[in-house]
């Protein structure tokens, strides 16, 4: 529930969706184990697990959905051991090469054997809607997986218009001069950790973790022409984060008093304690976004 890494979107018009309608929309792409010939699948789950019992939690302005991943897991060296020992039989008993064509066959035929008795793996993947804002949190550090949550989500809803939430900002450029300055936005506070490169794609990099980063090590890296590509930051000593050059906020961390509002609330009541987690994390998470966007200005950032 407390989301651990956010990549962002925003709708690009007012949405509202009705919760009943929302539900049933998201009941057609529910999750369903692997069959004996199926790699992975990818579905909807309870958004409370086994203490729930909807597809989606809506509450006050916001959804929270939650993606169920089953995947065979097949080791690559084990099927390569064996599609070589029967290229070889081959081979050697009719005397002649195989082909590429039927060694993708003979690969296939293998994992077909193989997938029935393959381990499985699950994992969740958590998004919420936020109908007010516009907003749409996704809890990945990558984007490939938020987009496999999109791309569902947007199956099942029929259409689904937004578009990353910061992708006409120049970031490299907004860090830099954050770090250079050693000046975050109102409510931010820099933090200890950064990346740097040199503006080629293969230039050097520095890492930095707990650092004074406003030493002058620093300010050298800077006035070198390096870039800042991640940026610790510190939001109202709510709330740290890593902030990266590709507009994904990894590494949140949140504070003890934050954490322990909902702590009294009893054990047995834990569907409640999930809805209370819920709704603080969400509006927290909003409000940090709302700060963010309007530190980073207008959508071309300092380049305007």
């Amino acid at each position: 529930m407390w989301f651990s890494n956010l990549i962002c979107y925003k709708f690009k018009q007012d949405v509202t969706y009705a919760q009943e309608d929302f539900e049933k929309a998201l009941e057609q792409d529910i999750f369903r184990p692997c069959g004996s010939q199926d790699i992975t699948t990818f579905g909807w789950t309870k958004a409370f697990g086994k203490h729930g019992q909807m597809l989606s939690h809506f509450s006050q302005d916001s959804i929270l959905v939650c993606a169920k991943r089953e995947e065979k897991v097949l080791p690559a060296a084990v099927v390569n051991e064996m599609v070589a020992e029967k290229i070889e039989q081959i081979e050697q008993q009719e005397n002649r090469p195989v082909k590429k064509k039927e060694k993708d066959d003979i690969k296939e035929n293998i994992l077909a054997t193989l997938l029935p008795q393959a381990f499985k793996k699950s994992s969740l993947q958590f998004a919420f809607i936020d109908q007010k804002s516009g907003w749409v949190i996704v809890n990945s550090a990558s984007f490939n997986k938020a987009e496999e949550l999109l791309a569902l989500l947007r199956k099942s809803l029929g259409t689904l218009p937004v578009v990353p939430a910061f992708a006409n900002y120049d970031l490299d450029l907004q860090l830099t001069h954050w770090l250079t300055e050693f000046s975050a936005p109102e409510g931010f506070a820099i933090g200890t950790d950064a990346e740097l490169q040199e503006p080629d794609d293969n230039g050097a990099q520095v890492k930095l973790k707990q650092h004074d980063l406003s030493s002058d090590e620093i300010k050298t890296h800077l006035e070198n022409g390096k870039r800042v590509t991640k940026l610790a930051l510190d939001w109202r000593e709510r709330v740290k984060f890593v902030l990266q050059n590709d507009g994904t906020l990894k590494r949140l961390s949140y504070a003890e008093a934050l954490k322990d509002q909902n702590a009294d609330i009893p054990k047995e009541d834990l569907a409640v304690k999930l809805d209370a987690d819920f709704i603080l994390v969400s509006e927290e998470i909003k409000e940090l976004l709302e700060d963010l966007t309007k530190g980073l200005g207008d959508d071309e950032g300092l380049a305007s």
